[in-house]
């Protein structure tokens, strides 16, 4: 942001809503390494926000985190994306994750990588998750993706 000119007043206060808004308020003046991995995740989506570009990529953000925060991790990206005008583009190898999250999917197959598929799930991500996991189209959805990729696994 200081390269594009904006003023210091400015970047702080975007800063901090960004900060707010990834749930590290409180956490301004830690060090990374004082950061769980976790937070350190919240604090690179608070930083791709900051820049306020159209499409941001997400690669695998939640991988490195136990199941309690990843499930927390997507509720508080599904919020994100209610509140921002941003396409996120959402890069994982959880299909149920990717059903959860998305409005459409692109099955990539190997070598040479190339989308074999584009699903589109009925607004999952509008429920609870933890009603979601008992659904029968997002179950049938999910099985249906593991049924396109499972010949490809090695």
């Amino acid at each position: 942001m200081e390269l594009r000119g904006v003023a210091k007043s400015e970047r702080e206060a975007i800063a901090e809503k960004y900060i707010a808004d990834v749930g590290l308020a409180g956490f301004e003046h830690k060090f990374p390494h004082q950061l769980s991995g976790g937070m350190r995740q919240r604090v690179g989506l608070a930083r791709a926000l900051s820049v306020d570009a159209e499409v941001l990529l997400m690669d695998e953000p939640f991988s490195a985190v136990d199941e309690q925060t990843r499930r927390k991790f997507q509720e508080d990206l599904l919020n994100l994306v209610k509140n921002e005008n941003k396409t996120f583009l959402f890069v994982t190898h959880s299909i149920e994750e990717a059903v959860y999250l998305s409005d459409q999917i692109a099955l990539l197959l190997p070598r040479p990588s190339r989308v074999s598929e584009i699903i589109r799930p009925s607004g999952f991500r509008h429920k609870d998750i933890d009603s979601i996991r008992r659904d029968s189209e997002y179950l049938d959805i999910v099985d249906r993706i593991w049924d396109s990729l499972r010949t490809y696994v090695e």
